[in-house]
């Protein structure tokens, strides 16, 4: 990932014994978070998503939830939301000390140039450097910074109800701003008497688990998985009327054990996983965590799943001994119905991620998670 290394080299220059205090909004993983953290008395790292808190959780690095008022340098690499970054933004320049410095490290095809008009439009001014497709600019916090667009930018990002589907979202959640086609018509094919114990996995904002507890009173406990923090705090707020049934879970489905445990084994999962990783398409993340949801169940136990119907997730529910039939097949999806039989995995096991040919990743029409 270029821009994040040059965004780090970036700092790496610029830091020096007056700095005291730096902060990184969206931190990723990097060789050069060592050096950076050297340079400063105090490094804040910011990330809500699970793997990436966990990769730089076991490279030493502890992250923070939120940022201190008083960083002498903020770096902030952009997330896949515009109005989500534009918050971070408004928050890094914010909470700067006067003369402060916030650095941006942005590739071009992902809307570098957006953002260095919308610094600009912040802050007065920006620097900027190009290179390897990538750029980093930065700007001073000064008296020139427009309050005024730093607040409504920072209100742009936060939760809220929304009135298409009359639950709590925020920019940066998957489909935030609307019920995703997958999910409604996963709803739409799901029996209407769950039962038992179940497990909402990749649950984001909560979509399914709402309807789900609205329509089977009979449900004795729900675990919701999730591994945007923010998305998951957004779906405890929406699941409030039944939380004395609900246990919430901020975990990487891939990596991560699920809550299920040895002996307590569930009676159904729903699942519409994702298949990026960031910015790119990453097919095997949906398998792996299909994978590790069948294991949570026990004999006979169901799944309900949501998948762009060129997805070829039948071999990972052949490999996990399910038994499995294609309910219904619209808008580019597909709804498929699993059940667990009896007997070890045939294969290997659920927590290697599944080889595919390069052939199949090629020519398809992607639906659902972006």
């Amino acid at each position: 990932m270029p821009a994040i290394q040059l965004l780090y080299q970036a700092a790496i220059e610029t830091l020096d014994d007056r700095i005291k205090q730096v902060v990184i909004y969206n931190a990723q993983p990097s060789p050069l978070l060592t050096e950076v953290a050297e340079r400063c008395d105090k490094l804040v790292l910011l990330q809500h998503f699970r793997p990436e808190h966990n990769e730089l959780k076991q490279a030493g690095l502890d992250c923070s939830e939120s940022a201190e008022n008083s960083a002498d340098v903020a770096l902030l690499i952009p997330s896949k939301n515009k109005q989500q970054t534009l918050g971070w933004m408004a928050e890094a320049m914010n909470n700067l000390v006067d003369g402060g410095k916030l650095m941006v490290g942005c590739a071009n095809n992902h809307g570098a140039k957006s953002y260095e008009k919308a610094l600009k439009e912040l802050a007065g001014s920006v620097s900027s450097s190009s290179k390897s497709k990538c750029r980093v600019f930065s700007a001073r916090k000064s008296e020139a910074l427009n309050t005024e667009l730093a607040q409504q930018w920072l209100t742009d990002a936060q939760p809220r109800k929304i009135e298409s589907h009359g639950l709590i979202s925020q920019p940066g959640n998957f489909s935030w701003e609307k019920p995703d086609i997958g999910s409604q018509l996963l709803l739409k094919h799901l029996p209407a008497d769950l039962q038992g114990r179940g497990m909402d996995l990749c649950c984001g904002y909560g979509l399914l688990s709402v309807q789900i507890m609205k329509n089977s009173p009979g449900i004795e406990s729900l675990y919701l998985v999730e591994a945007d923090r923010f998305a998951l705090e957004c779906a405890q707020q929406n699941i409030k009327p039944w939380q004395e049934k609900i246990e919430a879970h901020w975990l990487d489905a891939v990596e991560e054990p699920l809550p299920s445990g040895e002996k307590n084994r569930l009676d159904w999962v729903v699942c519409n996983p994702p298949f990026h990783r960031g910015q790119e398409l990453d097919v095997d993340l949906g398998q792996t965590i299909i994978a590790n949801g069948c294991k949570s169940l026990k004999r006979n136990g169901k799944l309900y799943l949501v998948a762009n119907r060129k997805l070829p997730y039948e071999a990972t529910l052949d490999r996990m001994l399910m038994n499995h039939h294609i309910v219904v097949q619209e808008q580019g999806f597909k709804i498929i119905e699993a059940t667990k039989g009896a007997g070890k995995l045939r294969g290997e096991r659920a927590s290697r991620k599944p080889e595919m040919r390069e052939t199949e990743k090629d020519g398809w029409e992607i639906f659902g998670h972006e």
